[in-house]
């Protein structure tokens, strides 16, 4: 399902979904949350990004923000959507 708000300028950058859980108890009991959260990668293929060009980041899965792992990943993908390589 295409959205008329969706113009070829978002699809020639990529798509980023970031899958958030502060705590490894949240990813355990945050099931569904985990999966809609996982879900927004074929949204962005419903909406016209290609496969290939959808970034998934969840490499501090379950870690706190003051976590240095996780602001290593949050800095990544900040640092794409900053540089307008984003959509």
């Amino acid at each position: 399902m295409k959205s008329e708000l969706v113009k070829p300028t978002h699809l020639a950058r990529r798509a980023v979904v970031y899958v958030r859980q502060s705590t490894p108890h949240q990813v355990v009991s945050n099931q569904e949350s985990l999966r809609l959260q996982y879900a927004l990668r074929q949204r962005a293929r419903e909406l016209g990004w290609h496969d290939a060009d959808v970034d998934v980041i969840d490499a501090d899965l379950g870690l706190s923000a003051a976590s240095a792992a996780s602001g290593m990943a949050s800095r990544n993908s900040s640092d794409g959507l900053a540089s307008a390589r984003s959509g």
